[in-house]
């Protein structure tokens, strides 16, 4: 029987040192009492009421909100660094230097190209219009020209060749009739006719002089053709010709006939038929319809030319050319901003605060856009990652609270989910959470092991009685737990709720301040005598 004490006793010290671990010191109550030897010894604790929840514990890993790599987007050697792993740096700080010589010369020309597209654009705005209405006033004056010279060359083409003809036929009959006289000799009729040929030749000389003149200055202006300019020097040669006949001729009057005399003046009947017979074929062929028509083609250009002028004025072309000299600019200046983007691209700097976590090349290194020279990470903000099963994501939510804890770090820390992953792990079927946490005084480092505590329930006036309490009826598979009242074991059927840390909560069947028995209770039966033991 002594023995038997001894086993109780010892169960008894066991489960109290379990209780004080997990009850706070204000729900056990201690009843130093005289061992009945007629009555079980006991050792109860008070039912309390407090808080109690049940939570979800996960694992993760510590990382840092904001991890960052920094890409060059130009190639060159570094030529300048200002940081090292480890320093803290601020958005917008320079971490390298780009070399960047042919990128200053780059936006030099292209300020250049700006200030000439610049000038374009304000001398069109000036010009642009000044300049169609001058072509137009341009094209009426050719017009005017070009009328003016198909008149004259209507006006003289015909009549100059039938002048031609009349004048070689006046030419040829002098010179036979003065062939004559040269034969039989001169008389004072003679004389004075020859005169009077030579008067006549000077005066055609005069006439074919100004027709070459002017058939010159329409040739300059486009309005004849180059054989009409021909012709016209032609016919002027064959007066000059007879004017120096009839020149001769008025000579050889004076001079009385020689047999060279006459075979000249022979000589100079014959050229004068030809020149006669040159002319006919000219007026056969009627070259001055071809100087006609090609004067009329000038008119139809210059009033193409005109047309073309006039349409570009009532077009406002020169709103076009205006719009086009500003676009030019527009596209300079954009050409002038990339040249500036790229230079200013020459200068690397954090996108945003943290601290420099790796440096890639030293100075003197080649930068190129494919390969980062820096990676910055913020710390001031982390989040732990966990992994939450299928079956638990119903129990969480966004901003829901959570408790951190990480080795090393003696108190817990306050979390909040800031994501659940909207589609799960196909193999682990598990989602991707996070938790995000306040690091400001950078106890967290990214790599670090985390355990998360997340409360699914919480119960802020339950009634708490150690677990240990709790008997199951082997029959009905409910709960129950002996209480002491007045020295009496009694037993009550309860009903359990969420349970933390070796505590249950009783949701029915026991009151507040009840003693309940955690130990002995196994041997007790109803209303049995009972002494409460101090463990």
């Amino acid at each position: 029987m002594k023995r038997f004490w001894i086993i109780i006793i010892t169960i008894a010290i066991i489960t109290v040192i379990i209780l004080f671990r997990v009850m706070k010191p204000e729900q056990i109550e201690t009843i130093p009492e005289e061992v009945d030897i007629g009555s079980k010894p006991v050792e109860i604790v008070k039912a309390m009421r407090d808080e109690i929840r049940s939570e979800l514990k996960l694992s993760g890993t510590i990382e840092a909100e904001s991890r960052v790599n920094i890409i060059p987007k130009i190639s060159g050697r570094i030529i300048s660094i200002a940081v090292s792993e480890g320093d803290r740096v601020e958005k917008g700080d320079t971490l390298a230097v780009v070399e960047h010589e042919e990128l200053d010369l780059a936006v030099q020309q292209a300020q250049a190209t700006l200030a000439a597209a610049e000038t374009g654009y304000s001398q069109a705005k000036q010009l642009a219009k000044v300049r169609v209405l001058s072509q137009v006033a341009q094209a009426k004056a050719q017009l005017d020209a070009a009328e003016a010279s198909l008149q004259q060359v209507k006006e003289l083409a015909e009549f100059r060749t039938v002048t031609q003809i009349e004048q070689a036929k006046a030419g040829l009959t002098s010179l036979e009739a003065n062939l004559e006289k040269i034969k039989t000799g001169a008389r004072d009729e003679d004389r004075r006719q020859a005169k009077a040929a030579l008067n006549q030749a000077e005066a055609n000389l005069a006439n074919a002089k100004n027709n070459y003149s002017r058939s010159e200055h329409l040739f300059k202006n486009g309005a004849i053709s180059q054989q009409s300019l021909d012709n016209s020097k032609t016919q002027f040669d064959v007066v000059m010709a007879q004017y120096s006949i009839a020149s001769e001729q008025v000579q050889l009057i004076e001079n009385g006939s020689r047999e060279e005399d006459i075979l000249a003046m022979q000589a100079q009947v014959e050229q004068a038929r030809a020149a006669l017979k040159l002319a006919e074929l000219q007026a056969q062929t009627k070259t001055w319809e071809k100087d006609i028509a090609f004067a009329a083609s000038q008119v139809d250009a210059a009033k193409a030319g005109l047309t073309t002028a006039q349409a570009l004025q009532n077009a406002k072309s020169w709103e076009a050319e205006i719009i086009t000299a500003n676009t030019a600019k527009k596209q300079a200046g954009i050409a002038l901003k990339l040249a500036q983007k790229k230079l200013k691209d020459a200068t690397i700097i954090t996108p945003i605060d943290g601290i420099v976590s790796q440096r890639h090349l030293d100075l003197g290194g080649m930068a190129v856009p494919t390969a980062p020279l820096f990676q910055i990470v913020d710390i001031e903000i982390v989040n732990a990652k966990v992994d939450v099963i299928e079956s638990q994501l119903s129990q969480i939510s966004l901003n829901q609270q959570t408790e951190i804890v990480v080795e090393g770090i003696n108190k817990p820390i306050s979390g909040v989910i800031s994501y659940i992953s909207p589609t799960l792990q196909p193999i682990q079927r598990t989602a991707d959470v996070e938790i995000r946490i306040d690091n400001a005084e950078g106890l967290l480092k990214p790599g670090m092991f985390a355990k998360v505590n997340i409360p699914v329930k919480v119960h802020t006036d339950a009634i708490l009685v150690p677990r240990v309490s709790l008997i199951e009826d082997e029959t009905t598979k409910k709960q129950n737990v002996f209480v002491v009242e007045a020295g009496v074991s009694q037993r009550k059927p309860v009903e359990v709720g969420l349970a933390q840390n070796g505590l249950v909560e009783i949701v029915n069947g026991l009151d507040e301040g009840e003693s309940v028995v955690v130990a002995g209770q196994h041997s007790l039966k109803v209303g049995e005598n009972v002494t409460v033991v101090d463990p």
